[in-house]
């Protein structure tokens, strides 16, 4: 439940968003690095030396670091743009953790990571069609003259 909450919140932010949406969402970020330091210094706790075996938990402990490390440089006034969002955007990679529990969701998602290299041929197959049609209509349409609603802006 903290996951789909987590996932609907980074995808509530955008291009120019209203200042009152970004004093929502800003405390319930800092409640989520709340949450995951916690589970981070539990686990750690935990499992002592053995925690940093788990690829996994590397991934957590680096998201966690880089998460306050932006949020401490955006308060302190340094603005680094736009790379304060895509290290949140990790935290909803955390959501394939949950493959790891479920038999039949990891066969579903080791059938798709198999078939990617198919899906890259039938991508190159469709650029090539496109590319095809658009030399086509360069050849055919492109000496037709500017007029009416064919401007600089409308045409081939």
């Amino acid at each position: 439940m903290c996951i789909l909450i987590n996932t609907i919140c980074l995808a509530l932010t955008w291009y120019d968003e209203p200042t009152y949406v970004a004093a929502i969402i800003a405390p319930i970020n800092l409640a989520f690095n709340i949450i995951y330091t916690i589970e981070a210094a539990i686990k750690l706790i935990a499992f002592g030396k053995n925690y940093f075996n788990d690829g996994w938990n590397k991934f957590d402990i680096t998201i966690v670091v880089v998460a306050w490390l932006g949020m401490i440089l955006n308060n302190v006034g340094l603005n680094i743009g736009a790379s304060t969002t895509v290290i949140r955007s990790f935290r909803i990679s955390r959501v394939f953790k949950i493959i790891r529990k479920y038999k039949n969701l990891r066969i579903l998602f080791n059938t798709f990571i198999d078939a990617f290299p198919q899906l890259t041929n039938v991508g190159a197959l469709l650029f090539l069609i496109i590319f095809v049609y658009s030399v086509l209509g360069m050849q055919i349409f492109g000496k037709v003259k500017l007029q009416g609603t064919l401007t600089v802006h409308a045409n081939f």
